[in-house]
């Protein structure tokens, strides 16, 4: 039953007055008769409810209450009632309920309830970026049932709200700058400012104006000439913007009912979804749609680099040996044999293996993670008419590297929790 506070009690003496019986007086209030008829017969009495003069039990704690209440405040993560009810029955003797102590705090220290507030801030055209991680989204791979953990590097350009999502099974330091250099490719510019949130992979120590930014993050935003600026701890309404759209575009996927043969499928069909999502999304900055706002950011944009940096992967320069395989990372990579006893350079991107010489590709693999001792074959290789082995041999060959990655995604595959 709800209490009756003052507006409820005016209410009453004004339907009183119109004639209105206590029944649908009550009925309006959602209160009993009764207690219509208690305040009526209080008011023409001109007497007080007694019960508000009660005192609380609660009253012989409130120096205690106030006390902690005090040092509360200056806490940059305050704690919970919950925290003070513990302390309270525990040291204190305090037998009534939580609720009790609840309404008690309500009443007599109302700025404990008060929420902060902050101001809606807009951002120039090609000044800002977001972003932000969404972790292990479960999605079927390659074959239906061949269930995948995927991470999604979410980016979204503070002017106009354009997003760009870009996955990968993995959430390193690898990865989270090569995505990165995805998603300038994908808006078609760079920003001056780039916002992420204390995540290791950007921030070795957050000092506000002075944070240290990881080395190989912050060497590869300064080629670039891009400056970082790190979110306060904790505080995820300093990137509201990427926030908000990562729900937006996630709460309308169903990526649970549909295989995909890879990431780069998986990203396309993201990104189909959200241009539809971006013609009926409208912008603060403008109150025009993200997709006519995002055409007008664009030439703000700084140009792309004739070539990026080099990414600090995991690379390294290995001798081919002498059955046309390449030694790194824990597995071997088939390449043509004219590159017997040649010196190659191997980068790991966090999505593929890539072997080079002399600035050639001559060779790329899907990187596969928890692998030791596998041998990729080639496909390209083994098809060679060159290479001399029997059809039978061939055809065995040819038929593995076609479904190695398949096997694998097959042996790994997990179930959903």
């Amino acid at each position: 039953m709800p209490k009756l506070v003052e507006a409820d009690i005016y209410c009453i003496k004004r339907m009183k007055k119109v004639n209105k019986s206590n029944c649908e007086t009550a009925h309006l209030l959602g209160v009993t008769e009764g207690a219509v008829r208690y305040r009526i017969k209080k008011a023409n009495a001109g007497q007080v409810d007694g019960r508000s003069k009660k005192k609380s039990k609660v009253d012989k704690y409130h120096p205690v209450i106030d006390s902690w209440l005090e040092d509360n405040a200056d806490r940059y993560h305050k704690k919970s009632l919950k925290c003070l009810f513990d302390m309270l029955t525990r040291y204190h003797g305090y037998s009534m309920s939580y609720d009790a102590l609840r309404r008690y705090v309500r009443k007599h220290f109302p700025q404990y309830f008060k929420r902060g507030s902050c101001i809606r801030m807009e951002t120039p055209p090609g000044e800002l970026m977001f972003f932000d991680w969404k972790e292990d989204i479960k999605v079927q791979m390659m074959k239906p049932g061949n269930w995948r953990k995927v991470q999604a590097a979410c980016f979204t350009l503070g002017f106009s709200r354009k997003p760009a999502i870009i996955f990968s099974y993995q959430k390193d330091l690898e990865s989270f700058i090569s995505a990165h250099q995805q998603a300038f490719i994908e808006f078609g510019g760079l920003p001056v400012v780039i916002r992420t949130d204390c995540l290791k992979s950007a921030v070795t120590r957050w000092r506000g104006g002075k944070t240290v930014l990881n080395k190989e993050y912050g060497r590869y935003l300064e080629k670039l000439n891009i400056a970082g600026f790190p979110a306060r701890p904790g505080k995820a309404t300093d990137k509201g913007k990427v926030e908000k759209r990562i729900r937006d575009i996630f709460s309308r996927l169903d990526l649970a009912h549909r295989a995909f043969k890879n990431l780069e499928e998986l990203e396309c069909r993201v990104r189909e979804e959200a241009g539809e999502l971006e013609k009926s999304w409208r912008c603060g900055s403008t109150g025009l749609s993200v997709q006519a706002s995002y055409a007008y950011e664009k030439k703000a944009l700084r140009p792309l680099p004739k070539s990026f940096p080099l990414l600090p992967v995991k690379e390294s320069r290995m001798k081919v040996r002498r059955d046309g395989t390449v030694y790194f990372g824990g597995n071997y990579y088939q390449v043509p044999g004219i590159y017997r006893d040649r010196f190659v350079l191997c980068q790991n991107t966090g999505k593929e293996v890539i072997i080079y010489h002399d600035g050639k590709e001559i060779a790329r693999f899907e990187f596969l993670e928890k692998t030791k001792g596998m041998v990729m074959l080639s496909e390209e290789v083994l098809s060679d008419a060159d290479l001399h082995i029997s059809d039978t041999v061939r055809d065995w060959g040819i038929d593995v590297a076609k479904r190695q990655c398949d096997i694998y995604h097959e042996i790994i595959k997990e179930s959903i929790v």
